[in-house]
C-alpha cells in the first residue's frame, strides 16, 4: 500500500483534479491523506468538497482528512472578534460565494467535516499534522500547535519522528531537520529517500498564486509532484 498526501487545496478544484490525475493513486489499494485547508481563497470550495466526498466513498477506511485552521474556523461553535477578522482576511468570502452559487451555505458542510476531520494522523514511518508539532508524542501537542501555529516549522526545532505538514505557504516543498539550520528543498518527480525525522512541509501556496503539491510514500521512499493552482 502506498500513501498519497495532498497539501492545502484552498478552493482550487481544477488543481486538485489535475494533481489526482498526475499522482494516479489506486482507490482499491492505496491510502489518501489530505492535510486540511480544503476551503477559502480559491474560487471553487464547493466543488472541492464534492470531489473530496467522492474520494472518501472510494477509499473509505484508507481516506484521511486532517483538520486545518480553515476547517477549525468553520467548525468552532463561536469565534472571537479577532478570529472572525482573520478568517475574512484569509478568504472566507470566496467560500461563501462558491457555496451560494450552488444554492448552498458554507455551514451546510459542518456535519460532514466534523465527522471526518482528524487532528493528526500516525502512519508506519511518518505522521501528519496540518500546521506543526513541538514535541512527541504528537497527541500531547495542543490544538493551536497542530492547527494554527506559523512559527514552529520555520524555527526548525523539531527533531522527532518525520511529520508531514502544510499550512505555511512555501515556494517549494522543504524538509526541516530540526537542528535550527538545516533546510533542504525537495526535488520533484523523482524518488527520494524518505527522511526519518524532522518536518516536511508540502504547502506550496495553492490559492495564493502558487502550486498544489502532493507526495507519495512507498515504504522508505517518497516522490513529490505539483501542479499550478489554475
Amino acid at each position: 500500500m502506498k500513501t498519497f498526501i495532498i497539501g492545502d487545496v484552498h478552493g482550487c478544484a481544477k488543481a486538485l483534479n489535475r494533481l489526482i490525475d498526475k499522482l494516479q493513486p489506486d482507490s482499491a489499494e492505496d491510502r489518501l491523506i489530505f492535510l486540511g485547508d480544503l476551503f477559502d481563497r480559491g474560487p471553487n470550495s464547493y466543488e472541492v468538497l464534492q470531489t473530496v466526498k467522492a474520494l472518501y466513498r472510494a477509499y473509505r477506511e484508507r481516506f484521511v482528512l486532517l483538520r486545518g485552521n480553515h476547517e477549525d474556523y468553520l467548525l468552532q461553535e463561536k469565534l472571537s472578534f479577532m478570529q472572525r477578522i482573520v478568517w475574512e482576511r484569509v478568504g472566507r468570502s470566496a467560500t461563501v460565494s462558491s457555496f451560494k452559487k450552488h444554492g448552498k451555505a458554507m455551514e451546510d458542510s459542518r456535519p460532514w467535516l466534523k465527522k471526518h476531520c482528524l487532528m493528526y494522523f500516525i502512519g508506519e514511518n511518518f505522521q501528519c499534522a496540518h500546521a506543526g508539532i513541538l514535541t512527541e508524542p504528537i497527541e500531547v501537542n495542543d490544538a493551536h500547535t497542530l492547527l494554527h501555529d506559523h512559527d514552529i516549522v520555520l524555527q526548525n526545532r523539531y527533531r522527532g519522528r518525520l511529520t508531514v505538514t502544510g499550512h505555511i505557504a512555501l515556494h517549494s516543498a522543504k524538509w526541516f531537520a530540526g537542528d535550527g539550520k538545516t533546510v533542504q528543498s525537495m526535488e520533484y518527480s523523482q524518488w527520494l529517500e524518505l527522511p526519518k525525522n524532522g518536518i516536511l512541509c508540502i504547502d506550496t501556496g495553492c490559492g495564493k498564486g502558487g502550486r498544489l503539491t502532493g507526495m507519495i510514500i512507498d515504504e522508505g521512499a517518497c516522490r513529490l509532484e505539483s501542479v499550478p493552482e489554475e
